[in-house]
């Protein structure tokens, strides 16, 4: 879902740059279009969340990712049981 919201705002943020961007320039000179790194850095400055980084984020994300971690091992070691052990 975030993804998909990301990709809307960037496309619509690359459509209305380029009409601006044809919109703005006269008619003998054309601006060149914008850039990747432009538009994420333009993204990025408007629409995307800054990173948390407050203590109680960092602190909680240590046992969270230990938690990913014994999840992904156990289905790992589910996955390995033989299909005749399991019927």
């Amino acid at each position: 879902m975030r993804w998909t919201r990301i990709s809307m705002v960037a496309g619509t943020v690359l459509a209305v740059t380029r009409a601006r961007t044809a919109a703005a320039a006269p008619s003998g000179h054309r601006l060149i279009p914008p850039r990747v790194r432009e538009v994420l850095r333009l993204l990025r400055i408007t629409a995307l969340p800054r990173p948390r980084r407050d203590r109680a984020h960092v602190l909680h994300w240590s046992p969270w990712r230990h938690h990913q971690h014994q999840g992904a091992r156990a289905h790992r070691r589910w996955n390995n049981i033989p299909a005749t052990a399991t019927t």
